[in-house]
């Protein structure tokens, strides 16, 4: 289905007002994030060309930028729609960067914060090309080892004392060494509703999959993580999923899909929606921003919209570099009064 007629049937069905209804229910959800905290560092740079010398890259330095990522990024985006919400995180106990942390986060976000010996808290510095926004290499400071028993035990006794307090766990699991077997096992024992999000990247490729994880309410994940969670890189996205459901316990799961758009599935059906931004100024942190919107959709069973919901937000992320800005209930409201504009 063509994106115009995708929105005129949407709008039909869903008008703003009751779009604005359903907003309206995320505000007394109570939330616990659990996550990584995830530093970003945006160098802009001017390429020279290839040093005399050596086989590299030469760039002049212009300056760079500092943002709140992983499950930092995904509180910010779920504290814009909720009142309640927790974070549970990770700093290192070398250059903890706690004052960046704690100044990037809402300030209706309560913290949990634990620390991770001979670690650094987690940062990404990319560099990129200012002139044209492409980015040329990216370096990592992180200690991706399992945490310890000590730090595992620390962890597990306050989800033991304080999970049943919350109506909503969103899981941001980037694979980085905060999320082990016994915390999921807890989590999917004990939790009113779990949302999780299992990220493939550089640093565990191959190694991070969904399947750590059996009976999550929902999960979201896109077209690469469910190949390789399938093992299957030629079936169609309908196939992988149903492959997922067979082989896990999955409630309800999210396949986003890039400019081709995202799919849905629950209850044995597939919904899907089409992308609404053909030109991203930059994808990083948008699969984030979705999971943490689409997850309070999740739990509030507005089913039918959700695939919509998810290619609005992602279209929001993508318009701005990195995780500088979040998603908030304006912009979203916003973004879908100009594809109705758009259709009249």
């Amino acid at each position: 289905m063509e994106a115009k007629e995708y929105i005129q049937n949407i709008k039909q069905k869903y008008p703003i007002e009751k779009i604005l209804s359903i907003l309206e229910k995320f505000k007394s959800i109570k939330i616990l994030v659990i996550g990584e905290v995830i530093i970003d560092e945006y160098h802009f740079t001017i390429p020279k060309g290839r040093a005399i010398k050596d086989p590299i890259l030469s760039v002049d330095y212009v300056y760079h930028e500092t943002y709140g990522g992983g499950a930092l990024a995904i509180a910010n985006h779920v504290s814009n729609f909720a009142d309640d919400v927790t974070l549970l995180s990770l700093i290192g106990d070398k250059d903890d960067r706690m004052e960046f942390v704690s100044k990037c986060l809402n300030p209706n976000i309560k913290t949990k914060f634990f620390v991770k010996d001979n670690s650094p808290t987690i940062t990404k510095k990319r560099y990129l090309n200012q002139l044209r926004n492409e980015k040329l290499f990216k370096v990592e400071f992180i200690n991706d080892s399992p945490i310890s028993e000590k730090l595992e035990r620390g962890i597990l006794d306050f989800l033991e004392s304080e999970l049943h307090k919350f109506d909503l766990i969103i899981v941001g699991d980037f694979g980085h060494g905060l999320i082990n077997q016994n915390i999921i096992n807890i989590l999917e024992q004990k939790s009113k509703y779990l949302a999780v999000n299992v990220q493939c990247n550089s640093a565990n490729l191959g190694f991070n999959l969904a399947t750590k994880y059996n009976s999550a309410s929902y999960v979201t994940m896109d077209m690469k993580e469910i190949q390789y969670t399938t093992g299957d890189r030629f079936s169609d996205i309908p196939t992988l999923m149903m492959k997922l459901k067979e082989r896990t316990s999955f409630g309800k799961f999210l396949v986003t899909m890039g400019q081709l758009g995202a799919m849905y599935y629950h209850n044995g059906h597939i919904y899907s929606s089409p992308a609404f931004i053909k030109r991203p100024l930059d994808t990083v942190g948008a699969g984030d921003a979705v999971f943490a919107v689409t997850s309070l959709l999740a739990y509030t069973k507005d089913d039918d919209v959700l695939p919509f919901i998810a290619n609005c937000v992602g279209g929001i992320a993508v318009s701005y570099i990195g995780n500088k800005d979040s998603v908030t209930k304006e912009k979203l409201i916003s973004f879908i009064k100009e594809l109705d504009d758009e259709v009249d």
